[in-house]
């Protein structure tokens, strides 16, 4: 672990820092100097605010490009790529203000964001996690929000029904089961009480085990439709904000961010659920990728003869990566209750 600079970055000098921004970048640079040129445009009023980047070795210059954009925040090399839950929890171990934020790379404040979930926090101290409204960068649409612990049933409904869009003609804060991991806020002393985020969950889940973990301990999670947070999507992981994908063939990245999603998916419901249903989880995946990798196979065997040798290529890749996901045994994941 390699800091470049421990100096805060705050608008108001002499106050103590109260706020933590935490950025996990992999290969993302000019996101995450979007991101806090957003934070510091329009931080949170009277308070003194300090932002963390953390590099998981993205090997692209990301600390150098970004500490000379930004000589005033911290930038961290974690030494590896840790994933998300350790690349934060490097930050949140040694927490030194009474909120703390947690956004991604590609998420973007606007004016208002950071005071309204200050407010919140400090005029319910029942409400132990808040988040923004999440929209489109390019048009300000709502983005998907799955708000929902993930259970079989509610997989189901969310295959039938679509995204989902709690915050859509709401004004009032809304408690909900799981707050978006874009772009969420947190008191201190709700990390002291509950913990830090799972680290065997290398990426995906890690915000909503959390999110179980802090209703568990009592406290609500609330989310603010009045406020929000723009979001580009997917720009470390290849997926869209949907989690659907277009009609070309998924990129090894994307396939690879598959393969980790229902990894932690299980991991999750290892933790949080019971055999029975992990079982009908395990079915569901691998009814469901090998029907994925038969229409795969048969859209390469019925396409034309131009390009069909690049498309056979990347179509082997799907049904290569779905069979690693057939072969994973939830059973044999090690779990911290």
């Amino acid at each position: 672990m390699i800091p470049h600079r421990s100096e805060p970055a705050s608008a108001h000098g002499s106050l103590r820092v109260r706020l933590t921004v935490v950025i996990v970048n992999y290969r993302t640079p000019l996101l995450v100097n979007e991101c806090a040129a957003c934070l510091k445009a329009w931080p949170a009023q009277g308070v003194a605010m300090r932002i963390v980047v953390v590099d998981n070795d993205s090997r692209d210059g990301s600390p150098a490009i970004i500490q000379a954009a930004h000589p005033d925040i911290t930038v961290i090399e974690a030494g590896g790529n840790l994933g998300f839950a350790s690349g934060n929890n490097l930050v949140l171990r040694t927490l030194d203000s009474g909120y703390a934020l947690l956004i991604n790379s590609d998420a973007l404040v606007e004016p208002g964001t950071l005071d309204g979930m200050i407010a919140a926090l400090e005029a319910d101290d029942t409400i132990g996690v808040v988040g923004p409204r999440v929209v489109n960068v390019e048009d300000g649409a709502d983005q998907d929000y799955p708000h929902r612990f993930p259970s079989v049933m509610e997989m189901v409904r969310r295959a039938a029904r679509g995204p989902q869009y709690p915050a859509r003609d709401q004004r009032r804060p809304l408690e909900i089961e799981r707050i978006h991991g874009a772009c969420l806020m947190t008191r201190a002393s709700v990390l002291h009480q509950v913990g830090l985020l799972d680290e065997d969950f290398f990426m995906y889940d890690e915000d909503v085990d959390w999110c179980v973990r802090v209703r568990q301990a009592g406290w609500r999670l609330v989310l603010l439709p009045d406020i929000r947070v723009r979001h580009y999507g997917g720009k470390s992981s290849g997926r869209r904000p949907s989690g659907r994908r277009a009609g070309a063939p998924p990129s090894e990245t994307s396939l690879r961010m598959r393969y980790e999603l229902r990894r932690s998916r299980y991991r999750l419901y290892r933790k949080h659920r019971g055999a029975l249903e992990t079982v009908l989880l395990k079915l569901l995946t691998d009814a469901a990728l090998l029907l994925d990798s038969a229409l795969w196979l048969a859209r390469a065997l019925l396409s034309p003869q131009r390009g069909a040798t690049e498309r056979r290529t990347a179509v082997a890749a799907v049904v290569r990566w779905n069979a690693r996901i057939i072969r994973i045994n939830p059973f044999a994941i090690d779990v911290r209750r």
